[in-house]
C-alpha cells in the first residue's frame, strides 16, 4: 500500500517556494492514475495548502486505441475535479526507436505546458523505472552523472519535475490502485520485448 504520502508530497512542496501549480503527466496507466488519486486525496486532506494541479494527457496517435483511452481518462480526472487537457501528438513519427522518441515528444509538451502557466511538472516515475534506468545506464556504461539516476526533485530547462512516487514500488502501487478499485489502463507496447525498456524489465 502507499503509505504517508500526504506527509512525504508535503515535505516536497516546501522546496517550491508556494508555487503550487502543476502540470500532472497522465498517461493513464497504473502509476499515474494511483497519482492522480493519490493528489485528490491530498487536495481534500490538506485543504490548508493550495494546490492547483492540471493533468495533460498525451495522445502519441501510436496505437488505434489509444483517443479512445485518452477520452475515457480525461473523464476519469474531471470527475475528480481536475481541470484536464488532452494534446495530439501530430508530428512525423520516426521508423525506428518509437518509444525514445515517444519520450521527447511527451517531454516537450509537458514542458511547453509548464512554461505557459508557471507550473512546475509532476510524474509518475516509481522505484522500479528508476532501478530499470540505472540498469541500463550501466549497461552503456554511462558515467558518473548518469549512474546518479533520478531524483524526487530536479530542475530541467528552468522547470521544476517532481517524483513523489520514486520510493514507492510498483507492487505498492498496484496494490494501492486494486484495494481503492482505481480504473487504469495498459499500453500494448509495455509488453513489446522489442523496445529496450521492456526488455530490460
Amino acid at each position: 500500500m502507499i503509505s504517508n504520502f500526504d506527509d512525504r508530497f508535503n515535505k516536497l512542496l516546501k522546496n517550491f517556494n508556494n508555487n503550487n501549480k502543476f502540470i500532472l503527466g497522465l498517461s493513464g496507466g497504473v502509476d499515474s492514475m494511483a497519482l492522480l488519486h493519490l493528489i485528490k486525496n491530498f487536495i481534500d486532506d490538506k485543504k490548508n495548502i493550495p494546490i492547483e494541479c492540471t493533468p495533460i494527457i498525451i495522445d502519441h496517435n501510436l496505437r488505434n486505441e489509444s483517443a479512445n483511452e485518452s477520452k475515457k481518462v480525461k473523464k476519469i480526472a474531471q470527475k475528480l475535479g481536475f481541470d484536464t487537457q488532452i494534446k495530439k501528438i501530430s508530428v512525423f513519427k520516426p521508423s525506428g526507436n518509437i518509444q525514445n522518441w515517444a519520450r521527447k515528444q511527451r517531454r516537450i509538451i509537458l514542458y511547453q505546458k509548464c512554461l505557459e502557466l508557471s507550473a512546475n511538472l509532476i510524474l509518475g516515475h516509481h522505484f522500479d523505472d528508476q532501478a530499470e534506468t540505472l540498469f541500463m545506464r550501466m549497461s552503456k556504461k554511462s558515467g558518473l552523472d548518469g549512474l546518479s539516476g533520478m531524483n524526487e526533485i530536479s530542475l530541467w530547462n528552468g522547470v521544476f519535475i517532481i517524483r513523489p512516487l520514486l520510493l514507492y514500488t510498483k507492487k505498492q502501487i498496484k496494490s494501492y490502485v486494486i484495494n481503492k478499485k482505481i480504473d487504469y489502463f495498459e499500453d500494448s507496447s509495455n509488453f513489446n520485448t522489442n523496445f529496450e525498456r521492456v526488455k530490460t524489465r
